[in-house]
């Protein structure tokens, strides 16, 4: 564990002394900063990489460029971050990132539309060169917004480094009132190996605590032997604040000496997907909360850790006392202390561990093939962090893979049946659903390819043969066929596709593509007049034509006329 350690200490080390300490942004919204998410922060299957700014649940605030640059990414999605720059500081070899914005200033907007033109894509890349779009600090790059996977108006905002990885903001001077302490839910004692117990059971156990103040609790006294660990469920919040944020450094002593310590400074994109191993995934699987273990699994590649011994996992031998003390702390030195009494004690267990034996052994580092019926299932090499057991039932219309308690997995496994099977007339219409209910199911990306239909996933349940032959909706919102739309600003579509959603539009006028903006938080399909002058026509009557198709290549064509 020593280079993992050692490397994340050089990290820290070298950007708090040649950056940390230079460099100070500007603050990239002129509002009072209260955030609904800080940086590694937990989310499903990533630790945030940056900080969420609220924006009073108010869209178009100015958003600032930090320092000098120039913006050297855009990109516009229907998801994620909808509307993102991305700018770099050549003097201090940092990036910021801009995302859910609303639009862009008038000379980027100018930019991405002639791309999007060009491309004749709404949803688009690009990397203009260094001297394209230079920026200064304190210019306007941008309006806040809620575009994208954005759940409500705000600015996501970020800082990296040359290699991308996502960094701290709170050590680049971004600064907010916070004066109170981390927030203590539970604490949980887990036996690690075979031969271990605590309070004479096997399986995680919730420890009693009293609160001595607002800075100290101390739990039950524990009775335990063997290879034991901890987990917290905690959250922070800043003063005046109610959103439940992640904690900075979480750190346990046992005896007075620090065996595990891990930080919020820095992490790798590539390595996010690892927060399945940081937390405990069954807890979070069952309840959608999250335990933080506070001992580090083998197959847990993260390096946010700065201190571990044995990789923080305790010892506890018979007739032996111990205190362990786990920190929770904030970035801003506030800190709760949680005092647990260890004493080693011997027992035989009464509540003990439950096996999930069957013939499906997944194998991890291996692609692993099960054949049952017509169904075949295969999970990729990397699928899996850690062995374990499935099982399957299944016939002519449906799979049932069932796990013992949460599982998680790192990359999608198929799911395959043979066309064969299917009527010719119906295999164009075929994908593959997740089964809930019967009044519920859900797409599973689906493809056709060597007589085979396939599907990818990642979770585990009953899936079923679903056919959709239907094409999406699409109802024009604010105008009516041969109107006169001469004063209108905006033309505005809803569409919408109920089984399995909307894979792509493109619109016309008089036969020559325009630029439609897709928000699908609200199914809303947008058209600006402003570029209307792009349209090479002197006619006054016009011809509107929409095309929108499915996931299952069903299409929707709406074709009408107006006057401007």
């Amino acid at each position: 564990m020593m280079p993992k350690i050692f490397y994340s200490f050089l990290i820290f080390f070298f950007y708090k002394i040649l950056i940390g300490q230079t460099v100070e942004i500007r603050h990239p919204l002129d509002i009072p900063l209260y955030l609904s998410g800080t940086f590694g922060e937990l989310r499903s299957n990533h630790f945030h990489s940056g900080i969420d700014i609220k924006t009073q649940g108010k869209e178009g605030f100015p958003v600032f460029a930090v320092d000098d640059g120039y913006v050297y990414r855009i990109k516009i999605s229907h998801k994620g971050y909808g509307k993102a720059l991305y700018v770099k500081h050549p003097s201090t070899g940092l990036i910021s990132v801009y995302a859910h914005l609303k639009h862009f200033n008038e000379e980027i907007e100018h930019y991405i539309k002639q791309k999007q033109y060009k491309k004749q894509s709404f949803e688009i890349e690009v990397f203009p060169y260094r001297i394209e779009l230079p920026v200064k600090k304190g210019d306007i790059l941008a309006y806040s917004g809620n575009t994208g996977g954005s759940s409500g108006p705000h600015l996501h905002f970020e800082i990296r480094n040359m290699l991308e990885h996502p960094l701290n903001p709170f050590v680049y001077g971004i600064k907010i009132e916070d004066h109170t302490r981390p927030r203590l839910k539970n604490i949980f004692a887990y036996p690690l190996n075979a031969d271990a117990q605590i309070n004479q059971s096997e399986k995680r156990i919730k420890l009693n605590l009293k609160k001595i103040n607002d800075s100290m609790f101390i739990a039950d006294t524990i009775f335990a032997s063997g290879k034991i660990g901890f987990g917290v469920e905690a959250y922070d919040t800043q003063d005046n604040n109610y959103n439940k944020n992640g904690l900075y450094r979480v750190k346990v002593k046992l005896n007075g000496l620090t065996v595990y310590e891990h930080i919020m400074q820095e992490f790798s994109f590539a390595k996010s997907h690892y927060i399945n191993t940081f937390i405990d995934y069954p807890y979070y699987y069952k309840y959608r909360k999250y335990i933080q273990k506070l001992w580090v699994e083998p197959y847990n590649l993260l390096e946010i850790y700065t201190q571990l011994v044995n990789e923080g996992i305790l010892e506890i031998k018979n007739g032996k006392n111990y205190q362990a003390v786990i920190e929770l702390s904030d970035f801003h030195s506030n800190i709760v202390k949680i005092i647990i009494p260890i004493i080693g004690k011997e027992a035989l267990p009464v509540v003990k561990k439950t096996s999930f034996d069957t013939s499906y052994k997944v194998k991890a580092g291996k692609e692993t093939v099960f054949k049952k019926d017509d169904w075949t299932l295969i999970f990729r090499k990397n699928s899996a962090y850690f062995n374990f057991n499935i099982d399957l039932t299944t016939d002519n219309k449906y799979i049932k893979i069932t796990i013992d308690n949460g599982i998680p997995i790192r990359q999608s496994f198929l799911i395959k049946y043979p066309l064969k099977n299917i009527k010719k007339e119906l295999r164009k219409y075929v994908y593959l659903a997740r089964w809930v209910s019967k009044k519920k199911k859900y797409y599973t990306y689906s493809v056709k390819k060597n007589d085979t239909l396939i599907g990818y996933t990642k979770r585990f349940g009953t899936y079923v043969l679903a056919y959709d032959s239907l094409p999406p909706v699409v109802k024009p919102v604010n105008f009516k066929s041969n109107a006169n739309l001469k004063d209108y600003q905006y033309l505005k579509f809803i569409i919408y596709d109920r089984q399995t959603g909307i894979k792509s539009y493109k619109a016309f006028i008089d036969n020559q593509w325009i630029l439609m903006e897709y928000e699908p938080k609200k199914n809303l399909l947008v058209y600006n007049f402003s570029d209307f002058e792009k349209i090479n026509t002197n006619k006054k009557k016009h011809h509107l034509k929409l095309v929108v198709t499915d996931r299952l290549g069903n299409e929707k064509i709406y074709q009408t006329f107006f006057y401007r």
